[in-house]
């Protein structure tokens, strides 16, 4: 479309321009009868979310922002900040391949938890995240002690 000086206008019924998009489609078929894919646009980017019918999987998603991905698995921990280039795209396709797997583990303790992923390569990716009362410390070795998830393939 074209405004009155002849330029182009943003035409706000296509999605915008975001390296994952590719990815979640992918997804949504190769999930089928398996899991949901909802990709929803927002202003500058989608949000992704990969819901399994196997109740003892885990869900996860991500939110793209062209320029910025952030991929959250977890209840508090399992937050990934990336960028856009083709190195970030790969570890989150990576990542999401892996929980699809069930190579996925949370560990959970009062106000955090933490989140490993166990890549196809065999090396693990971890995030800890927490809520806690200001001033509040992890209890020492909470990731021994604490109850730990192992969750389940999607098929």
């Amino acid at each position: 479309m074209t405004d009155e000086q002849g330029q182009d206008e943003p035409d706000t019924d296509r999605p915008p321009r975001t390296p994952t998009l590719k990815i979640a489609r992918q997804l949504a078929e190769e999930l089928a009868g398996v899991a949901t894919v909802k990709v929803d646009s927002i202003g500058g980017g989608i949000t992704v979310d990969v819901t399994p019918r196997n109740p003892n999987a885990r869900a996860f998603g991500w939110t793209d922002f062209s320029d910025e991905i952030i991929l959250g698995i977890g209840d508090r921990g399992g937050r990934w900040e990336l960028g856009a280039g083709p190195e970030d795209v790969a570890l989150l396709q990576d990542i999401a391949r892996s929980v699809i797997a069930g190579r996925a583990r949370e560990v959970f303790a009062p106000g955090r938890s933490a989140v490993s992923v166990t890549l196809a390569d065999g090396s693990v990716e971890t995030e800890i995240g927490g809520e806690a009362p200001i001033g509040c410390l992890p209890l020492p070795f909470w990731r021994r002690w604490s109850r730990s998830v192992h969750h389940a393939p999607y098929a």
